[in-house]
């Protein structure tokens, strides 16, 4: 485990580049202030081996997790968390550093990628924490059993920035329903910047809802800009009159000025600026 120097400046401020890290260097991750205690890690940045699918980059989305977790916002202690889609699984790994009794991180079965992960978990964490991880392969839509056999009970499951593909949506969907129909009490905690458009995060919204994924409590999901500002999302900004009734809205109110204002995407820049972050759960009944 690497011991930065407190004189570091950390790299985990979130800013309009959605995307942070540079190859062969680390990428100091620092609690927030309203923390209850200070957390420092270091994570070693991979070469572009494995970056043409972008699992080298500590994105927005995982910071906001990961500084949830730290904050307390989301209890970790004491539970076994799966983060899927991992990439260097920052939220994962903060999760073990604040008490949770196990760590599945998981991405696309690639020998690469997944050996980049472990040497994350294995310099940001002393041995005493990074025994508590688990880094394992499972590709979405596939076979969740592999999984379920390491930690047949997961309490919480986290998603960062895992919805920009489109292709994978039904994919990612299958395995979630299959892990949560292992536990349904579980709660999955999303987080999606939009530096990809809003739509894809709405169609994944909607294709998970259809399959008994729902936002619970829709009323609860906000956006966080890089400038700290937070603001309820809105579920018709992104057009969706399915979305729009499922955070309690009217359908026939996409007429609104808000709804009008969000019918076609903002600039990217002004995209860049926001990430959504809400909770899952299977719909029971």
């Amino acid at each position: 485990m690497s011991s930065p120097s407190d004189e570091t400046f950390p790299h985990n401020y979130l800013s309009t580049s959605p995307a942070h890290g540079v190859p062969g260097q680390h990428f100091l991750y620092a609690a927030p202030l309203r923390s209850p205690s200070p957390i420092l890690l270091d994570l070693p940045i991979p070469a572009p081996k494995s970056r043409e699918r972008y699992a080298g980059y500590v994105w927005n989305a995982s910071v906001l997790l990961a500084d949830k977790i730290a904050g307390g916002e989301i209890a970790v202690e004491g539970k076994t968390v799966l983060e899927l889609g991992c990439g260097l699984g920052l939220p994962g790994i903060v999760a073990a550093r604040t008490g949770a009794k196990q760590v599945l991180l998981s991405d696309y079965d690639d020998p690469e990628a997944l050996s980049d992960t472990q040497a994350a978990v294995e310099e940001a964490l002393p041995p005493s924490l990074s025994q508590r991880c688990i880094v394992v392969g499972h590709s979405w839509g596939t076979a969740t059993n592999p999984l379920l056999e390491i930690a047949p009970h997961v309490d919480l499951i986290l998603i960062a920035d895992c919805v920009w593909e489109r292709a994978l949506h039904i994919k990612l969907i299958t395995s979630l329903r299959a892990l949560l129909y292992a536990n349904p009490q579980a709660t999955v905690h999303f987080a999606s910047g939009f530096h990809t458009g809003r739509k894809a995060v709405a169609d994944f919204l909607t294709q998970a809802a259809a399959a008994g994924v729902v936002p619970s409590p829709p009323n609860d999901w906000i956006e966080l800009s890089v400038e700290g500002e937070c603001r309820p999302w809105d579920w018709s900004r992104c057009g969706r009159a399915e979305l729009a009734k499922l955070g309690g809205k009217d359908k026939n109110d996409l007429s609104s000025q808000t709804g009008r204002a969000f019918q076609t995407e903002e600039r990217q820049e002004e995209r860049n600026r926001w990430t959504l972050y809400g909770t899952l759960r299977l719909r029971i009944g």
